[in-house]
């Protein structure tokens, strides 16, 4: 009898197998296995396997972690690593706000949770909300709010009765857009209640006991959540008739990511609660952080990435693994993360661990958010180390390429071809891991993925440029020094170094320009009639080839290139391969690449 794989998933192979089974039995020795009614049985024996075998094999797949698809699943295997996915994330802004009352002012008033601030981001209006009261004295007819923690969605707020003959009574927030970190639980002893118990997501069930007042939390099916609460055991037993009262905030995820401009549209109560009988007016209104930190759901391929990096941790941060892996848990929207000790740093720095953190929206992180950070870090961290955050050193890399392609073989136009070169471009970086902490630029990569985009491209003619960005410090004498940790292109007729435009004190009538000659950076402008390049300082820094660092001296200026006084710096790279270590991060700036195609 021939061998039959019980395990093959093709149905061709399947029905190959049965046939050669059949054959060898003396029962079918004369059968016409090809043209008889038999061969529509075996068909169905066939597909009755392969459907067997499949779902058997999809079954046993959802099994582990690494090889399951269902995010239900997933979920249910991360579960049993102790980790609970993060939900979706409402963006928080930080604002100041004064209000002004001109006569009758009360001695306190109350900023109610619920209401707030609304903001015109991308043409749409958003609401923003505080989560809680906020009570602030009136001085001289001015009560001021500093620092208001804001955010995206609308506030809601459940309340449950708590019945204990009920065999399996659930705690549910319908709602598939909650933040859970954003969540308040209360209990109160009964409906007439005013005493409130506050109860805290318990983050370590060892140091749990019978009397914590806790809650735990798990995803459920369709991207929800569900409470449970002690048992008597582990935390606190909920009692008949409590109430039990979820607040949270509903939001629209990253959608506002940025926004900061706000206007206040919030709800003003006296400080005993009461309605306010006298105008007021919102004397100042100034955003602090603009808004930052909303994200989606977690996805499943992050779940399946964080989950085992969580467990590893053991809930508590020694190595710098384990401050990736609670960082990344703690605020999700994260391209990427790198953590090293302060002992590697020159000077050493002992006692303290670097953070430097990449967001998916922005370039570094707002000051709200690492003081947000710090304070749920101290959770985990050993008592001797303070970890510190350092904003990332971002390197850009810009393409410049001219494309060539035969024109009969394709129907497209030049501009076509281009855009089809910036797409295969951005789609290989998304999925490459190029942009990162410890990035590498691979420039025969790239060459490839041009040359691969469309089959009518012949060849392509690219070069590479790397940038870096410094914030001007406005009227003040300042001392910069900008490192790329890759040599510069020497012995060049050209300069090596350029920037863009900026209006200096010494020369406050021009707009004025860098760049590199024989070592040294030189301040010019352009003639308005010639475009004849003017030398106005022949020596405002150093440019050390060797080592990629740019140094300039004592240099005031007025106004940079771009409306936060940001000043581009571009160089040319000694080797068209690029990489960077540390808190730098690799970033391909393909909006401010160019592509052009040429018809050959």
């Amino acid at each position: 009898m021939p061998y039959t794989q019980v395990n093959n998933l093709d149905f061709a192979d399947i029905k190959t197998a049965l046939k050669e089974y059949m054959r060898a039995e003396t029962e079918f020795t004369d059968y016409d296995f090809e043209g008889s009614v038999i061969s529509q049985l075996i068909d169905v024996l066939a597909y009755n396997t392969y459907y067997t075998a499949f779902n058997a094999n999809m079954v046993v797949n959802e099994l582990f972690l690494d090889s399951s698809t269902l995010r239900d699943n997933v979920v249910a295997l991360a579960k049993q690593l102790g980790y609970a996915p993060k939900s979706i994330t409402s963006p928080k802004a930080g604002v100041d706000l004064q209000l002004f009352f001109p006569n009758n002012a009360p001695s306190n008033v109350i900023l109610k949770r619920g209401g707030g601030f609304v903001t015109n981001y991308d043409g749409s209006l958003y609401q923003y909300v505080v989560k809680e009261d906020y009570k602030q004295p009136v001085v001289n007819g001015t009560a001021t709010f500093e620092d208001l923690p804001i955010y995206e969605g609308t506030l809601i707020t459940t309340k449950t009765l708590v019945d204990t003959s009920l065999k399996n009574q659930r705690f549910i927030i319908e709602n598939n857009g909650a933040d859970t970190s954003t969540l308040t639980v209360k209990v109160f002893e009964n409906a007439n209640s005013t005493a409130e118990t506050i109860f805290e997501k318990a983050e370590n069930i060892l140091e749990v006991g019978a009397d914590d007042t806790v809650y735990f939390i798990s995803e459920i099916e369709d991207e929800r959540y569900e409470l449970f609460f002690g048992d008597g055991i582990l935390g606190k037993k909920l009692g008949n008739q409590n109430i039990v009262e979820i607040s949270y905030v509903a939001t629209n995820g990253p959608a506002t990511n940025g926004a900061n401009n706000f206007i206040f549209n919030g709800s003003v109560v006296d400080g005993d609660g009461n309605s306010l009988g006298v105008p007021f007016s919102v004397s100042d209104l100034t955003t602090t952080s603009a808004a930052s930190g909303g994200a989606t759901i977690e996805s499943v391929s992050k779940i399946k990435y964080n989950a085992p990096k969580y467990f590893g941790s053991q809930n508590r941060a020694v190595t710098s693994n384990d401050y990736s892996a609670i960082v990344r848990k703690i605020y999700p929207s994260i391209s990427d993360i790198i953590v090293f000790g302060g002992e590697d740093q020159e000077p050493p720095a002992y006692g303290k661990v670097f953070i430097s953190v990449k967001p998916s929206e922005a370039a570094s992180l707002s000051t709200f958010t690492k003081n947000q950070l710090k304070t749920e870090l101290k959770k985990y961290t050993v008592a001797s180390i303070r970890p510190e955050f350092v904003d990332p050193s971002i390197l850009y890399v810009e393409l410049n390429t001219d494309v060539y392609f035969d024109s009969t073989k394709t129907q497209l136009l030049s501009t076509d071809i281009a855009s089809k070169v910036s797409s295969a471009v951005q789609n290989y970086l998304t999925t490459s891991g190029t942009e990162k902490f410890n990035g590498k630029f691979r420039y025969s990569k790239f060459v490839g993925v041009i040359d691969s985009s469309e089959r009518a491209i012949n060849s392509n003619d690219t070069t590479v440029t790397m940038r870096k960005d410094f914030i001007a410090q406005i009227n003040a004498s300042t001392y910069y020094e900008i490192c790329y940790k890759n040599a510069f292109l020497k012995d060049c007729d050209d300069p090596v170094v350029s920037s863009t435009g900026m209006t200096v004190f010494e020369h406050p009538t021009y707009t004025s320009y860098l760049e590199d000659r024989s070592g040294k950076l030189v301040l010019y402008r352009l003639d308005s009639i010639t475009g004849d390049k003017i030398v106005l300082n022949d020596s405002v820094g150093d440019v050390n080839y060797d080592t990629g660092e740019i140094k300039i001296y004592d240099f005031t200026i007025l106004k940079g290139s771009f409306t936060d006084n940001r000043i581009e710096l571009r160089v040319k790279p000694a080797n068209k391969d690029i990489e960077v270590k540390r808190e730098m991060y690799l970033s391909v700036d393909v909006s401010n690449s160019k592509f052009v195609a040429y018809k050959e």
